[in-house]
């Protein structure tokens, strides 16, 4: 066996495509990872010159109120069906860890479909989120002047003022924002008043987010406002509010909308600070 860092990705990608979207594409969705100038990284178990198990990993920095931490992200955790029970994926982690670790990050952080697994190696739920379902029962939205349609080309760096005003919030370039903005199956809303983007709403997202609000930012009469468009085309829109929702919660609340407490993802420490500040597990995270 044999751990590598994947400098040509095609057959770790082609691995996580065939078990994460047998029937679709997975690489456009997570366009930091698998584009050429993405900051992402594969790594892989080789066996008999094929890759058996893989992961993807990318260095993020987590900014909050008061600071900042460097940290992993791990996403894509998958092992070929005919070698799975032989501890591969334990094995492909491990190595995910200490790559991140040499490279300076303080925790690995991931989101995960199965918990119990992440759980025995380390990880523990991380972060908190109110999550709201918005159907066709809620009362009238609030009226508004402003002005909703979709994002159009070359206005990427106005979502990506308006994310960087979260106070907590994954560090990502304007550039890599534009390149998260094309993601397939995201619609992404702009509210404007007088001709300037005062929100945003991105919605949905590949195979993952489907039929969710998961990020947004801006004047919470905008957002609220680009959630009544989303519902003019679709029956229910669930929107995502990491950490405390705030004024966007209470407009949310007043038409009637249903809560649901969350967990965001999952953390390990890597071995140097034992805890994530309060509230720093916030936005961006599913930047990978």
């Amino acid at each position: 066996m044999k751990l590598t860092i994947e400098s040509d990705v095609r057959e770790a990608a082609e691995l996580m495509r065939s078990v994460l979207r047998p029937a679709g594409e997975l690489a456009s969705e997570y366009p930091l990872v698998f584009s050429e100038e993405g900051a992402g990284q594969l790594l892989s178990l080789r066996e008999g010159g094929r890759v058996v198990s893989t992961c993807a990993v990318i260095e993020r920095t987590l900014i909050y109120p008061g600071g900042e931490r460097k940290v992993g992200l791990i996403g894509s955790v998958v092992t070929h069906p005919e070698a799975r029970g032989r501890g591969y994926a334990t094995k492909v982690l491990e190595y995910a860890e200490e790559t991140l670790r040499e490279q300076g990050c303080d925790h690995a952080l991931l989101w995960a479909d199965d918990p119990v697994f992440y759980g025995r190696r380390g990880y523990a739920l991380e972060g908190h989120e109110v999550d709201f379902l918005v159907d066709d029962g809620a009362s009238p939205f609030p009226s508004t002047t402003l002005n909703v349609r979709p994002l159009s080309a070359g206005e990427g760096g106005a979502v990506h003022s308006l994310y960087s005003k979260h106070e907590a919030r994954v560090e990502r370039s304007a550039k890599e924002t534009s390149e998260l903005l094309t993601c397939p199956g995201m619609t992404v809303l702009v509210a404007e008043r007088e001709g300037e983007i005062v929100s945003y709403v991105c919605f949905g997202r590949g195979a993952d987010l489907e039929g969710v609000a998961h990020e947004w930012g801006g004047d919470p009469e905008g957002v609220m406002a680009c959630v009544a468009k989303l519902l003019e085309e679709h029956e229910t829109v669930f929107v995502m509010t990491p950490g405390e929702p705030g004024a966007l919660g209470d407009r949310l609340d007043s038409i009637g909308a249903l809560r649901a407490h969350g967990r965001i993802g999952m953390s390990k420490s890597l071995g140097g600070r034992a805890c994530l500040p309060e509230g720093a597990f916030i936005w961006g995270l599913d930047s990978i």
